[in-house]
Parts: structure tokens; sequence; C-alpha cells
């Protein structure tokens, strides 16, 4: 899908102004990463749905080993479950390090919105007729509401990257915890076993929690797709005026 950037440019070239093939570009450029980023989201929400799953069988596992009083159980329920946090905090930090990636593609697709406003500005001191004022007062239009919706998306991946950020440092606490923890637990200390249990539960809040914020991005990246292909269709038309 690529590929169809530079084709658009070429296709173009002979007719559209400059600024506006740019534009046009721009818009072919963001759709495909739309269709990228919804498909990559589709597979993160059903790992980490899959995540929660899994890490509450294993959970049920640990309680049902110690209600049984079978220590070699509850042993390897804990070692899996040290391995599937592990994993886990691997996973946090890349979502944490994709929402920052997120965060500043949005920052730059307002900076792109803002120039893109500050033209369609000069055209409309620069008109000779009541149809090219119509038509810029139309282009003005648009160009707010473009900025308006780029902000707005860039203020929810901001919020992404802040919590998501928080939630990986939790965990890590949560890890740290556990492992300091470990010695009391070993020698069946009661609080020790009350506190990982408590550590365990709130470590699987916080996995829920990324699923809900995952389908949340999820419905953003959609929303985000529709509102690229009507700037596209927008451009097209600017593009067709005379």
């Amino acid at each position: 899908m690529q590929r169809l950037v530079p084709l658009i440019v070429l296709a173009l070239g002979a007719s559209a102004p400059t600024p506006l093939l740019t534009q046009v570009a721009r818009d072919a450029a963001e759709r495909t990463a739309d269709r990228r980023q919804i498909s990559v989201g589709r597979a993160q929400l059903a790992a980490d749905v899959a995540d929660v799953r899994r890490l509450e069988r294993l959970v049920a596992e640990l309680d049902g080993a110690r209600a049984a009083g079978d220590a070699a159980r509850e042993r390897e329920a804990q070692r899996r479950i040290g391995l599937e946090l592990r994993g886990q905090m691997g996973e946090a930090r890349r979502d944490v390090a994709q929402d920052r990636a997120a965060a500043v593609g949005a920052r730059s697709e307002v900076r792109s919105d803002r120039r893109e406003l500050a033209r369609d500005r000069r055209d409309a001191a620069t008109v000779q007729s009541g149809a090219e004022a119509a038509d810029d007062r139309r282009d003005l239009r648009r160009d707010r509401r473009d900025l308006r919706d780029d902000r707005r998306d860039a203020r929810d991946d901001r919020r992404d990257a802040a919590a998501s950020a928080a939630r990986a440092t939790r965990q890590a606490e949560i890890v740290r915890d556990l492992r300091t923890l470990q010695p009391d637990v070993d020698a069946g200390r009661a609080p020790a076993v009350a506190r990982q249990r408590a550590l365990l539960d709130e470590f699987l809040r916080l996995a829920r929690e990324d699923a809900r914020a995952t389908g949340r991005e999820l419905g953003e990246d959609v929303r985000e797709l529709r509102e690229d292909r009507r700037e596209t269709r927008d451009d097209r038309r600017e593009r067709r005026e005379p």
C-alpha cells in the first residue's frame, strides 16, 4: 500500500499546486498508517485478553493448590505466574513505546493542519471573485474542523501514553515486591501469603485495564481512519476546483 503515495504524486503533478499535492500525498500516507495501526490494534487486543485469561487461570491454580495443601502444585503455580508476569511486563514496555510514538505522530499532524490553515488564510486574503471567496470560506471551515479533530486525537494519545506508562511502572513495582516477599511466602508466613495474593489481584486489575485501553485505542484508530477518508475527499474536491 505504501507504493500508492508516489503514484498519486506522479498522477497529480501536472495539475495540482505544490501545497495541495503535498496534502494529497499526506492523506494517502495517513490512511495507510491508520489501516496498519487498526490491524496491529486488533492483534494487540486479542493478545491482551489472552494475557488476562491466562493469568486468571494461573492464579486460580495457585488458590486451588493452597486450598488442597499441595505444596508441589503451589510451587509450580508460583513459578508459572512469575514467568507470566515477566512476559506481560515486556509487553507493557512495548505498549508504552508505541503509545509515545503515536503521541509524537499526533503532534506532527496538528502542526501540518496549522500550516494548511495558514496557507488557506493567505489564499482567502487574495480572492478576486465572489466564487473564490465562497470556496475559501469552505476550505477554512474544513481546515478548522480538521485541526479540531487532530487536536482531540493528540490529547487522546497523550492521555493513553501517560496511562500506559503509569500502569507499566506499577506493574514493575509489583513484581519487585513479589520477589521481596517470596522468602516469607516460601516459609509459609500468613501475612506474606496474603500480601502476595493482594499484589497478584492488583496486577490482574492492571492487566484488565490494559485490555480495556487497547480496545478504546482501537476505536479511536477506526475513528481517525474515517476522518482521514473525509479529509481525502475534501482535498480531492479542492483539487478539482478551478
